[in-house]
């Protein structure tokens, strides 16, 4: 994984944790909790793998969450939480799946 797009994911995987830990404290939601802690941690030990599929876990997990966030945003039109975590989520996406296609052109 490339600086930039391991950068990006780091940070991503930071908010993702810390995101489920204010939704838990804030309204009480485990599941918030549960989902924010698994998928933050997935996100972060994909940044230690040092093969391309380092990409693929991170741009699944935030097109899975993109696609979540999307649909739960259509209904709340709620900016905070689920606008920002949309943005992110579509911003991280786009970010590593473009690092990992320019690393696969340079092959």
């Amino acid at each position: 994984m490339d600086k930039f797009s391991k950068l990006v994911s780091l940070v991503y995987g930071v908010m993702l944790v810390f995101g489920g830990v204010i939704g838990f404290l804030k309204v009480h939601s485990k599941i918030s909790l549960l989902t924010g802690i698994v998928s933050g941690l997935i996100v972060l030990l994909s940044c230690k793998i040092k093969s391309a599929s380092a990409y693929l876990y991170v741009s699944a997990i935030s097109l899975i969450l993109a696609g979540f966030f999307s649909y739960r945003f259509a209904y709340s039109h709620a900016l905070i939480p689920t606008g920002l975590m949309l943005i992110l989520s579509t911003t991280a996406f786009c970010i590593v799946s473009l690092s990992w296609f320019k690393s696969k052109k340079k092959k």
